[in-house]
């Protein structure tokens, strides 16, 4: 039985914005050190059956953590992130990203970050499952 904190979703196409902004070495380096683990530049965009319902495991990163004008970058003013673990095997890290009304950012929708190229390693293609487990934090 999956548990609250189990994710599953369908991978879908982005808008390509990922692996541009993160080819800025010291956005991939903040990135890096945001998420504990290296960084393979780009996202995976998963479609959830509902909307996103967040809970303990998930924290607020304000896009100036990224960068001073991440904001005026992206249009996105922060980020709700977790630790993941992604096929029961690839470390990552979710996120959903906080953009004004009417930007798009559908709230069924995380993205992920991990150290592997989800796609390549998992042979993933767009309308494919994939199952997502939160991870507690360090520490926590």
């Amino acid at each position: 039985m999956a548990s609250k904190s189990d994710l599953s979703g369908i991978v879908q196409a982005g808008r390509g914005l990922g692996a541009p902004l993160m080819a800025d070495p010291s956005v991939l380096k903040r990135l890096e050190e945001v998420a504990g683990l290296p960084l393979v530049p780009g996202t995976l965009n998963v479609r959830l059956p509902h909307a996103l319902e967040r809970d303990g495991s998930w924290r607020y990163v304000p896009a100036t953590d990224v960068a001073p004008d991440w904001q005026a970058r992206t249009g996105q003013s922060g980020y709700f992130i977790a630790s993941v673990l992604i096929e029961g095997r690839f470390r990552g890290l979710a996120f959903q990203a906080v953009e004004p009304e009417g930007m798009g950012y559908p709230a069924d929708q995380i993205e992920l970050f991990s150290e592997s190229h989800l796609r390549s390693e998992l042979g993933l293609g767009d309308g494919d499952a994939i199952e997502i487990a939160i991870q507690p934090e360090v520490g926590a």
